[in-house]
């Protein structure tokens, strides 16, 4: 009797087979992987397109790298030497300042502005404001202007066609910017008090030269370090020049303030003690000179009462005259020391563009940009044959299938 049956692979030899379920497993896996040969095909099979890309991308960097404008970058260093207010010294020689250390705050030690604070007072609208009102000789200017004219200066014509070609983004988010930009707002006060409201040619100087200057302060020395590009070695140290005075006067103006308000109401009370004092000198020297011998008691008690405003009146004026003293000391003692370590000088190298970088970059970008082309276009035409292949198995199943039911029925 024989049997149909199918036998196992196992039941050939009594013993299982050497392909196990594992290392089918691995194999289909294997067969999943990509190979590092089909890499290479595929870049080889579109090397045309590989290689084109980083041709066109190599050609926009050489081309930015050389058109980009020259810029230059120029550097000076300043600290604030520690101040004290007051306040002595402790028993034992010990100082105020000393004890801050551990939390303890005496007074007398140095206040006001910190070294920190100064690349914010640096970048404040005040500062910026008086930069662009400054009059500087630009590279590509026939004669000295002011920054601000300078900014809203009418545009070459080949300023204007690499505006709208090659530095289009850039060009679109500016026009973005202004778009979304509010109305300018008070830019410092005028010596009467008045808000200084910047014109738009001004507001727009402010906003391209806030791009131009930085600054960092290392906190363990107070160093303050300030940093303004610009187009020109020249320019870019004029700015930083105007920069540091402007910077200078804003410190001393905003450290002496109080003191400053307190000096002009001293000055302005003894004038009028002043003028007080003249007044009330001159009633006793006409009442002396009409009465030499003021024998009855209305004159005496008026001679009395003139002396006695006279007396008043002087010891009021010494007594301002002592503060306006102090306070012009005071005023003096508040001044700023801010050191220039290291003076703006216009630097021999330029900071950008870096040609070599850029077309590098560019260069690697081409090549990644082209090679993902690559596989993207290689896996679609994988889709597209593997839903041709997936077509012709239909149908052939479909052949198949009425060739099988027309064998039957012939049957």
């Amino acid at each position: 009797m024989s049997s149909d049956a199918p036998t196992s692979p196992a039941a050939d030899d009594g013993r299982p087979s050497s392909e196990s379920p594992s290392s089918s497993r691995a194999a289909d896996v294997r067969e999943d992987e990509v190979s590092l040969l089909d890499i290479l095909l595929v870049l080889a099979r579109n090397k045309t397109l590989i290689v084109r890309t980083v041709l066109v991308f190599t050609l926009l960097g050489v081309t930015y790298a050389l058109l980009a404008p020259e810029e230059f970058t120029s550097e000076a260093r300043v600290v604030r030497e520690a101040q004290s207010e007051g306040g002595g010294s402790l028993p034992g020689g010990i100082s105020p300042g000393a004890l801050s250390g551990f939390g303890i705050n005496l007074g007398g030690s140095a206040s006001g502005l910190t070294p920190a604070a100064y690349p914010d007072v640096l970048q404040s609208r005040e500062v910026r404001l008086a930069v662009v009102r400054d009059t500087f000789r630009f590279p590509n200017a026939e004669r000295p202007m002011t920054y601000v004219d300078y900014v809203n200066r009418p545009p070459g014509p080949l300023s204007t066609v690499l505006d709208y070609t090659l530095f289009l983004p850039w060009t679109l988010k500016g026009m973005l910017g202004n778009a979304i930009s509010s109305t300018p707002v008070p830019a410092g006060t005028t010596g009467t008090g008045e808000p200084v409201i910047p014109s738009e040619e001004e507001d727009e100087a402010l906003k391209a030269i806030a791009d131009k200057i930085s600054a960092s302060v290392d906190e363990e020395t107070g160093l303050m370090t300030i940093s303004v590009t610009a187009g020109g070695p020249q320019l870019a140290a004029s700015l930083t020049g105007s920069f540091l005075d402007h910077f200078t006067t804003r410190v001393r103006e905003i450290r002496t303030e109080k003191v400053r308000e307190r000096l002009q109401f001293v000055e302005r009370r003894f004038q009028e003690v002043e003028q007080e004092l003249e007044v009330a000198e001159d009633r006793l020297a006409q009442f002396l000179e009409r009465n030499q011998n003021p024998t009855t008691a209305t004159l005496q008690f008026r001679r009395d009462r003139l002396q006695r405003q006279v007396s008043f009146k002087e010891q009021l004026y010494s007594s301002l005259q002592s503060q306006l003293t102090q306070t012009r000391l005071d005023l003096q003692r508040r001044q700023p020391v801010v050191t220039v370590v290291e003076e703006p000088v216009p630097p021999m190298s330029r900071t950008s563009p870096q040609r070599t970088l850029i077309v590098l970059i560019s260069l690697l970008l081409g090549g990644g940009i082209g090679m993902f082309g690559a596989f993207g276009k290689s896996f679609i035409e994988n889709q597209k044959n593997e839903s041709r292949r997936e077509k012709i198995r239909q149908i052939r199943k479909e052949l198949a299938l009425d060739s099988g039911e027309r064998f039957v029925t012939k049957e």
